[in-house]
């Protein structure tokens, strides 16, 4: 666990976190996800509560939260992208340079990344992806950002990561803006 200038604690989870993480990461996925600009689906989101810790307990799986005053606040996600055959299509059906084509096995996807929305703006979301991708076995990261979160994709431009492509989903009407970095992770 580490603490930073805020009071807010990162705790960073391998294989396995608790019931009581979940339940509380559940909520936030939900509330984060259900608002604007995603809009998605709150009774599709539970579904985080049996594909989240599958997803943890694989290979390259890991869960940082970040907790204040008890509460979780904030999340990131990660597995292996050999882990994931929706991510591995996605990428193949992408029109990659060669230098953009990555292991599997040495690849890490973001599944997840979200912040309670009265403590955005503190660095949170950074700490969370420099505790994920910190410390990492795998050479690549990748992640994946819906087109109508322009000011999040902006955002991990600003942490380095660069665009690979696009993709659409949920029958074409989401263009998902697929992300990468290469690791290590700087300090």
């Amino acid at each position: 666990m580490r603490e930073t200038e805020h009071g807010i604690n990162y705790v960073r989870f391998e294989n396995v976190a608790p019931e009581d993480i979940w339940a509380e990461i559940v909520s936030l996925f939900v509330i984060t996800f259900a608002a604007p600009p995603y809009n998605e689906a709150p009774e599709e989101l539970q579904s985080i509560a049996q594909w989240g810790p599958a997803a943890l307990a694989g290979p390259g799986g890991r869960l940082v939260a970040a907790r204040h005053e008890g509460r979780v606040i904030g999340f990131a996600l990660s597995q292996r992208l050999d882990q994931d055959s929706s991510w591995l299509r996605r990428l193949d059906a992408m029109a990659l340079t060669p230098e953009a084509v990555f292991s599997p096995s040495e690849t890490v996807i973001v599944q997840e990344l979200a912040v309670d929305e009265s403590f955005r703006s503190r660095g949170i979301a950074k700490q969370c992806i420099r505790e994920l991708l910190s410390d990492r076995l795998e050479q690549d990261a990748v992640l994946g950002v819906f087109g109508q979160a322009s000011r999040v994709r902006e955002m991990y431009g600003h942490w380095g990561f660069s665009e690979l492509g696009t993709s659409p989903i949920y029958g074409g009407s989401v263009t998902l803006h697929a992300l990468h970095h290469k690791l290590p992770w700087p300090a």
